[in-house]
């Protein structure tokens, strides 16, 4: 197992410069909404005529729960059809996660600086990853040479998550995916009370949803420009906007806020249940940080379970 000293790490990722670009995510405390997402999956992004492959790139600092997201966002790009677009980067990309928790084994990503001491553990599996590695060797050093070996051996190994009590909350929910998808599949009939309210409250706006970093719905356009080109491109898209459900004759199947924001919930925790056997969520709290009308993802979850849960005893 290799280590690197917490010093050399910046200059490690100014060495990467010399070959590929690097790109870095803003620290895990200040969770701003920049999820790696649009790195793999743009906003917009022209997708016919046919876009050649992106040069190779670093992309540094995916805390834990960023890494969870990137695995199961790497799932859903692969089922039930790989998505072709979003492989062309991701093919291209070197991750390299930079975590505090204490791991025994690979999260997701490429490669894994797990905090130790001064420094960080170094976890890669891969071939690309062993590359950068091999390819830059003189920032490493083996973990029975340092100082911090001895720690590293004792330290607690569990995988709680390093966050605020809010994601503490919210990762326990989502460690029953059943119970959720049960209970907001439930409430929509049987208690509409909080679906009123959220209707009421919410803006319409999808930050929900763009700052996830697991929603990935989409919408696609063609374009002529002046010179007679024609171009396909997808962008982003919300189930929360109002044109999302809105179909050929001017039919809105999802008319009012109330049932776009439902079908939001919905997407996350019922079908995603019945499809992946999870919740499409990380608990990462983008969403409430950045909602502009206040809406807690967790409060609401919460109170539908209480409802839920009293309804059924």
């Amino acid at each position: 197992m290799l280590y690197i000293r917490e010093e050399k790490i910046n200059i490690f990722l100014e060495n990467l410069k010399k070959k590929f670009e690097v790109f870095s995510l803003p620290e895990k405390e200040n969770h701003s909404g920049d999820s790696f997402k649009k790195y793999f999956f743009p906003p917009n992004e022209e997708i016919l005529p046919l876009p050649k492959p992106p040069k190779k790139f670093i992309l540094f600092g995916l805390d834990l729960m960023d890494l969870e997201a990137l695995t199961y966002l790497d799932e859903i790009m692969t089922k039930p059809k790989e998505d072709f677009y979003y492989w062309q980067r991701r093919n291209q990309a070197v991750v390299i996660g930079l975590i505090e928790e204490k791991i025994d084994a690979m999260p997701g990503g490429d490669v894994v600086f797990e905090k130790i001491g001064g420094g960080y553990r170094v976890w890669f599996e891969n071939k690309k990853a062993k590359k950068i590695i091999d390819e830059n060797k003189d920032f490493f050093e083996d973990l029975k040479d340092t100082e911090n070996s001895s720690t590293s051996q004792n330290e607690d190994k569990s995988i709680e998550v390093n966050s605020d009590d809010w994601q503490k909350l919210m990762r326990q929910l989502l460690l029953d995916p059943e119970l959720l998808a049960n209970a907001v599949e439930w409430s929509w009939k049987n208690y509409p009370k909080i679906w009123d309210e959220l209707g009421q409250k919410c803006l319409g706006c999808g930050v929900c949803t763009y700052v996830c970093p697991l929603c990935h719905c989409f919408s696609m356009g063609d374009t002529i420009s002046l010179d007679d080109r024609c171009s396909r491109c997808r962008k982003w898209d919300a189930c929360t906007l109002p044109n999302f459900s809105k179909v050929a004759g001017g039919h809105n199947f999802h008319p009012t806020i109330k049932e776009r924001y439902y079908n939001w919930f919905y997407h996350k925790f019922v079908r995603a249940y019945k499809e992946y056997g999870k919740s499409q969520c990380v608990g990462c709290k983008r969403c409430k940080i950045q909602c502009p009308a206040g809406i807690d993802i967790l409060e609401v979850l919460k109170e539908i379970l209480r409802e839920y849960q009293n309804n059924k005893s």
